[in-house]
This record gives structure tokens, C-alpha cells and sequence, in this order.
């Protein structure tokens, strides 16, 4: 599978079952940062720009 990031934005190429597992996984590992209040703690931008680094 592929990951391009490009202008903000995350473009995955792959197999169907590896861009859904792709996206499982950057849910939970968003997750993670959630507070008690329900609010994410990581967006896909905030992912996206730390992934470019």
C-alpha cells in the first residue's frame, strides 16, 4: 500500500483491505489522544502534517 500526502491531503492506494486496515489504525492511534471530554485530540490535519515531517 501507498501513502501520498500532497497539498494537505492523504491520498492511500492499495487493496481495499489494506487502506481499510490503514484507516483503523490512524483511528486508533487518534484515539488515543481523546480527552475525557470527548474531543479528539488529533485531527487528520494535525496527523497529516506530523507524518510530512
Amino acid at each position: 500500500m501507498k501513502q501520498y500526502t500532497v497539498n494537505g491531503k492523504l491520498t492511500l492506494v492499495g487493496k481495499a483491505w489494506e487502506i481499510r486496515h490503514q484507516l483503523k489504525l490512524m483511528a486508533k492511534s487518534s484515539s488515543k489522544g481523546r480527552t475525557l471530554a470527548g474531543k479528539s485530540g488529533r485531527t487528520l490535519g494535525d496527523y497529516l502534517r506530523s507524518s510530512a515531517d
